[in-house]
């Protein structure tokens, strides 16, 4: 069954790639090749306690990739116009998220680890922290 169409432009789930035997299943990803650009950063969220939230920003350049790797998370993605949540839970795809999406990431099951692919290194001027900046920048990109 095919993955839903993603209602906030710059979103879009990707598959990854695996083989799977009776040893297990083994799922990998290569820049070119379902991914758009080499990762140049790569970090993952796990421990994360109960009720607490992760991301709350959007980024000026950077795309991510994320993946469950184990447990689920809702992820809540806004454009400036559209807003929607999905949820990761399965390691067999991604959420691709481009640059200009407002995204925070909820409802951790405990055992979750939650893996990101960043095309760009850590910058601390590379993220919008502001909504209200966010929105502004938002709209510019569509006008």
């Amino acid at each position: 069954m095919p993955d839903p169409i993603l209602t906030v432009r710059g979103c879009h789930w990707i598959s990854i790639a695996g083989v799977s035997d009776l040893r297990g299943r083994l799922n990998f990803v290569e820049a070119g090749k379902g991914l758009d650009f080499p990762p140049k950063r790569i970090f993952w969220l796990h421990g994360v306690p109960a009720g607490h939230r992760r991301g709350r920003h959007g980024h000026r350049q950077a795309q991510l990739v994320l993946v469950a790797l184990a447990g689920i998370c809702q992820v809540h993605l806004d454009d400036g116009k559209a807003k929607e949540t999905v949820m990761l839970d399965d390691p067999g795809r991604g959420l691709h998220v481009e640059p200009l999406i407002w995204h925070e990431l909820t409802d951790f099951s405990a055992e979750a680890a939650i893996l990101v692919l960043a095309s760009m290194p850590y910058d601390d001027a590379e993220f919008i922290r502001d909504y209200d900046e966010f929105k502004r920048l938002a709209v510019a990109r569509v006008s």
